[in-house]
């Protein structure tokens, strides 16, 4: 119950403020490219069913707010509906025929249909673009700490191996592995990897994991026992820190734990995994000077990959500000955001075919709820997490829409595809089957994704 009233009270405002924002950007694609092909538009809607409000503007365009804030469309003159999948039987003045929808030529239409998940990728490579040219991209090199007995380990990978490529995809960045580990779980992967002057192969085989966050969202992943490689340095600390309470400040340099050298940041746990509530002696350096403590680790609980509880022994240190910012000209930023906005859009068309395919599971699927929360998590972060958030949602909004299904833009472009191919138009009646088809198939993933929203509340 507690989850419900969080959806209305805290994140309710923030899921209508970002898709009202994304559904504009998505309808107004559709609605500039048809006016450049001289086609009028009778109505933009922002929501469905009602009026809310509206104005009607001097081309004769009726723009409008609708109750229910789950989308919009914009009908064209000749259209059955507001899918523009079907002409209107009725008939048009002469004078009106050249502006309606359905009798423009083939590319004018295919064109108008792209026009609005174009323009939601177009947005987010713009947002991308600006925020790459004023603040730097996000930069983590990709040399890597490997923790003892994992899959890195395993495969022959030693802490310091800089990773050039995983998988299929080149590594420019730690984030980049980063990326590959929430596509693929337990198959195994090619690594090429630089040690030295040396360029290395091997293969790895991910560990599954499924953990859940602070907002009890269930993240899956596969483990590769591999962390990015950072120096242990004091960056912070968590509530009620052992190391705090011990006279330990931030900046200290953590040299060894009893008597063991500390070679990263990462190496912390496992030194101290099995010692909770047993003291160790920590030495460090400050400014220069060496000097040591006494701490005694705190237990917390945390799980392993087989979702087994364990308790274990922590500083509750956080590290350092790791992430550099590479600066970009104009032209960066720009090839920049294309590499970002393509790399969003490969995961996401691979999500989805491994949920196609079950060897990813369906209730990853979420609705307007799971956004709602979404929404409301990033809310906390300030405007940086709602900018992420309105790149990530406008993306998924783009590249979901050219999915091959009926109802959808991308189902419209495969029925015109037909016609340039066949050079006539798919008849009437398998249109209107398709129609159903895709109606189902929408429907189906709406209630399978309100279902995964649900199960997530009632958690």
């Amino acid at each position: 119950m507690h989850g419900l009233m969080s959806v209305f009270t805290t994140y309710l405002p923030y899921f209508v403020l970002v898709l009202t924002l994304l559904v504009f950007v998505h309808e107004f694609g559709h609605y500039w490219v048809g006016r450049r092909f001289g086609i009028h538009a009778e109505v933009f809607s922002i929501g469905f069913g009602p009026e809310l409000f509206g104005w009607t503007d001097r081309s004769g365009t009726r723009w409008k707010i609708s109750a229910i804030p789950l989308g919009g469309y914009v009908k064209f003159l000749g259209d059955n509906d507001a899918t523009s999948a079907t002409p209107s039987s009725e008939p048009l003045p002469p004078e009106q025929q050249r502006r309606a929808f359905f009798n423009q030529p083939l590319y004018a239409r295919a064109a108008v249909v792209l026009g609005g998940p174009l323009a939601n990728l177009v947005f987010a490579f713009l947002l991308l673009t600006a925020v790459f040219f004023f603040a730097g991209e996000p930069y983590s090199p990709p040399t890597v700490a490997v923790q003892a007995d994992g899959p890195a380990a395993k495969a022959g990978l030693r802490t310091g191996d800089e990773i050039v490529r995983l998988g299929d995809k080149r590594i420019d960045r730690y984030e980049d592995i980063q990326d590959s580990q929430f596509l693929y779980w337990g198959k195994p992967m090619a690594v090429e990897y630089r040690r030295g002057g040396q360029l290395l192969n091997t293969e790895i085989v991910p560990q599954f994991c499924e953990r859940t966050d602070k907002y009890n969202n269930t993240l899956r992943f596969g483990e590769l026992g591999m962390d990015q490689l950072v120096r242990p340095v004091v960056g912070g600390f968590t509530a009620n820190s052992p190391a705090e309470a011990a006279g330990m400040k931030v900046g200290d340099l953590l040299l060894d734990i009893d008597g063991k050298p500390v070679d990263y940041f990462s190496h912390i746990p496992e030194l101290i995994g099995g010692r909770a509530g047993q003291p160790v002696t920590v030495k460090y350096d400050r400014d220069g000077k060496r000097d040591e403590t006494t701490v005694v680790p705190v237990a917390d609980k945390a799980l392993d990959c087989a979702g087994k509880e364990h308790v274990v022994g922590r500083l509750r240190v956080r590290p350092a500000v790791v992430t550099e910012f590479r600066s970009h000209g104009l032209v960066g930023a720009m090839g920049a955001g294309v590499r970002h906005v393509w790399v969003m859009t490969s995961m996401f068309y691979t999500s989805m075919a491994q949920i196609l395919t079950a060897t990813r599971p369906v209730d990853e699927l979420g609705g307007p709820i799971r956004i709602a929360k979404a929404a409301g998590e990033a809310s906390y972060a300030g405007w940086t997490g709602i900018l992420n958030l309105v790149i990530a949602l406008s993306i998924v909004l783009g590249v979901f829409n050219l999915l091959p299904v009926p109802m959808l833009d991308g189902g419209h472009l495969a029925m015109y595809l037909y016609e340039a191919v066949r050079g006539r138009p798919l008849s009437l009646k398998m249109q209107e089957l398709g129609l159903k088809v895709g109606f189902a198939l929408v429907i189906g993933m709406a209630l399978i994704a309100t279902f995964n929203d649900i199960r997530l509340l009632l958690r």
